[in-house]
């Protein structure tokens, strides 16, 4: 559930992004902006819906961090690597052929990046699944079993 929530958050805040400043800055840019912005929101929801919300907050903040920025940093190489790439045309094209969208013509066409936004929202969602697994589920063992 905190998760679906949190993709929701980071694509709302992705697409505003980009509706205000698409022609100001390169999709990488915008995607970075974005995901920094939306980091203490992304380990609030979390931290309240699956980790239990840590006492004190703000180290538990501090220590998730470089998750959430390497995942800015992974995502925003993505981004900037499909943009290039024209990751989007290419799975148009590919969804035209199956026909599982329709041709649009010339006229119609937007220059979006919805599918290089899925993409990396998925590689990234990964990425700070497991590394935060790693860090919030890691209790420390008490040592309170006898030697024998």
């Amino acid at each position: 559930m905190a998760g679906a929530i949190n993709t929701v958050g980071f694509v709302i805040a992705l697409t505003v992004g980009d509706t205000v400043l698409k022609d100001k800055m390169p999709a990488s840019s915008i995607y970075s902006l974005s995901s920094i912005l939306y980091l203490p929101i992304g380990h609030a929801i979390t931290s309240l819906f699956v980790f239990g919300w840590p006492k004190p907050y703000l180290p538990n903040l501090l220590m998730n961090l470089p998750i959430g920025m390497s995942g800015t940093a992974i995502g925003t190489f993505c981004t900037g690597m499909l943009v290039r790439h024209n990751f989007d045309a290419k799975v148009t094209s590919i969804l035209q052929t199956m026909n599982l969208v329709a041709v649009q013509s010339k006229e119609d066409e937007e220059d979006g990046q919805a599918y290089t936004n899925i993409m990396v929202i998925l590689i990234t969602g990964i990425w700070g699944y497991a590394l935060s697994v790693m860090v919030n589920g890691s209790k420390s063992k008490k040592k309170h079993a006898k030697e024998l």
